[in-house]
């Protein structure tokens, strides 16, 4: 494989990995804000139903459809301009916020009750409660899934090359399309997500027991 290759296989791993941040972030706060006023404690009416029903929307519809509907409709419609990183990352990223939602609403919704009762005994406020008691615990409860979803994150990141993204699948359909020789390339692009891939799995254990063990 020649170094411009490498390079630019580089350059395309760095926007994946900045893909990948961008797209997590999002899902993080948002799938931790909506699984908090989702779950049974916490609900309010109207707003927590309006949620359930995003929810259900993000999760119902296709991830591809999604990334034209942020690239095309929505600059359309608001009459605005939105680079292809900008919507991917958008699309991406509550798309995967909607499953973080389910991830946090089910591990708050099985913490017993008697953790909701003995710390409002103890004075603590809602968001006391939440900061210090019940999202520590949800947490830890739901680690292993958040895990498995920030990495199918990093994989989902290559259907934003279909926008033009010119991240790391992208840059290899490219490199194929000049040298027409696919086999070095394709192999290549899948050694380089398994390596991201195991990188991230590996400290994402490795968190999983500093933080059981913290617990």
């Amino acid at each position: 494989m020649q170094l411009t290759t490498l390079y630019l296989l580089f350059k395309g791993t760095l926007v994946t990995l900045e893909l990948w941040v961008s797209c997590s972030i999002i899902s993080i706060i948002f799938g931790t804000i909506t699984g908090i006023f989702r779950c049974e404690r916490l609900r309010i009416p109207l707003i927590s139903p309006a949620l359930d029903v995003i929810t259900i929307v993000l999760r119902g519809i296709p991830l591809y459809t999604q990334l034209m509907i942020f690239y095309f409709v929505i600059p359309e419609l608001l009459g605005i301009n939105m680079s292809s990183f900008v919507a991917g990352s958008a699309a991406l990223g509550l798309c995967s916020g909607a499953y973080t939602s389910e991830i946090v609403r089910g591990s708050i919704n099985t913490l017993p009750q008697t953790q909701w009762d003995a710390s409002w005994v103890l004075g603590y406020t809602i968001i006391n409660q939440l900061w210090h008691i019940i999202l520590p615990q949800a947490i830890k409860n739901g680690l292993p899934a958040l895990i498995g979803e920030y990495s199918m994150v990093l994989k989902s990141t290559s259907i934003i090359a279909s926008i033009g993204v010119l991240e790391l699948t992208k840059i290899g359909t490219n490199i194929i399309a000049r040298s027409l020789d696919p086999i070095p390339v394709c192999l290549g692009v899948g050694i380089i997500y398994l390596i991201i891939n195991f990188v991230l799995s590996f400290l994402g254990r490795a968190l999983e027991r500093k933080y059981s063990a913290a617990n």
